[in-house]
């Protein structure tokens, strides 16, 4: 009975073992992208981007889906520097600040998601299409090594549903917005 739980343990062990090597060589960078035509110029789409609590009323990530969650704005109220914090128990701990922002072109952000080190950067590209604008919304960074690369796959479909509900919802804000 010993050897059998001693083979077992070392079958255990070497499973282990094999499943950190192979997460070390796992690639950990991701991407998500999603995009939506809303019936209007860049100029009247910037704003609810730009001004980040404007995003309570269109992003994914509200009260809505953590009730406790705790929100401090900080810098500039809209445009370079403007940082956006929270905490809560269900949208856990990050940091979003804006590094660019043109009303023709878009935005770019830094983000620190469950850590205080920028480990995430984003950005809200507008293109003229039509009588419209494409908003298309980019998000990627790196996982964290071994278990990283076990996860990326997922990331994709757990952001990319929030970022359409997000635009889908953008979408309607701005295009009943006087």
């Amino acid at each position: 009975m010993k050897k059998i739980l001693k083979y077992i343990g070392m079958g255990f062990g070497g499973l282990v073992v094999l499943l950190v090597v192979v997460g070390l060589f796992l690639p950990r960078e991701w991407s998500v992208e999603r995009s939506v035509v809303i019936n209007a110029p860049s100029e009247r789409i910037h704003p609810f981007i730009v001004k980040l609590p404007a995003w309570q009323e269109w992003a994914a990530w509200n009260k809505g889906m953590d009730p406790d969650v705790k929100y401090e704005y900080s810098g500039p109220a809209e445009g370079v520097g403007a940082t956006w914090s929270w905490n809560g128990p269900k949208m856990g701990k990050g940091k979003m600040i804006i590094t660019s922002a043109d009303p023709a072109k878009g935005i770019t952000v830094d983000e620190a998601i469950e850590t205080d080190e920028i480990n995430a950067h984003g950005s809200f590209a507008y293109a003229a299409e039509g009588a419209g604008t494409r908003v298309t919304w980019t998000d990627r960074g790196t996982l964290p090594p071994v278990i990283g690369g076990y996860f990326r796959g997922q990331i994709n479909d757990m952001l990319g549903e929030h970022f359409q509900t997000g635009l889908t919802k953008l979408k309607e804000v701005v295009e009943k917005a006087p």
